[in-house]
């Protein structure tokens, strides 16, 4: 994306065929990859139907929809002086080792994946958290980084061990109270979606767990 920068957007179907160039895996899962950065509104700015992290709704298909690098990954993401090389799997591009970014990326976007049996998981955190953590760090100050979630709801940090191994988080969603009849979930935990809570709600009242007249969505 940043060969291709010129200001302006592309189509997400050109950006896929492009990086096919530096990486040989399939088409779709480029396009969800940066679906998933487009989503989490830092290094993206997009354009069209990028679905719905709210709703679980996907993305519109990458022909549809555009992108571009932000201003933000223009200034933090690359630097091609410190930047070390190699060659691509078919040695007619060079690409990236790593990029040595100026700000804490992966606390910020988080990630999770599994390869060769084991596990990752790193749990977004808020933007102007991190950067206070960072000067407190440079100050050699003390601080505190709990993770934050996109999609808001509460949060129990009482057993996080500082994100070490054991520690434990749990989320939970944020209801409000309209009238005697209608309660309204407007913030849920992170990793669910409307869809998939709305299924556990009605999957309670049909074990009889929970009383509730009609259970619907609108976001």
């Amino acid at each position: 994306m940043k060969r291709m920068d010129d200001g302006r957007f592309n189509k997400v179907a050109n950006i896929v065929g492009h990086t096919m160039q530096f990486h040989p895996h399939g088409d779709a899962s480029i396009g969800d990859a940066l679906v998933q950065m487009g989503q989490k509104d830092l290094l993206i700015d997009t354009q069209g139907n990028w679905g719905n992290i709210l709703t679980g709704s996907s993305a519109a298909a990458p022909r549809y929809i555009e992108a571009r690098l932000s201003k933000f990954a223009l200034d933090t993401v690359f630097n091609p002086k410190t930047t070390d090389w190699k060659m691509s799997y078919d040695g007619r591009n060079k690409e990236p080792i790593t990029l040595p970014v100026k700000f804490p990326l992966l606390l910020a976007q988080g990630a999770e994946g599994i390869a060769v049996g084991l596990s990752s998981k790193i749990l977004p955190h808020n933007f102007c958290e991190i950067c206070d953590a960072a000067i407190s760090y440079l100050h050699d100050q003390d601080f505190r980084l709990y993770p934050d979630f996109p999609t808001s709801g509460s949060i129990d940090v009482s057993k996080y061990n500082d994100g070490q191994r054991g520690g434990v988080l749990k989320v939970r969603a944020k209801i409000e109270k309209i009238d005697q009849k209608t309660l309204v979930i407007r913030e849920i935990p992170f990793s669910k979606t409307s869809e998939t809570l709305q299924d556990s709600i009605v999957k309670a009242i049909e074990k009889g767990k929970i009383k509730a007249r009609k259970v619907g969505s609108q976001c």
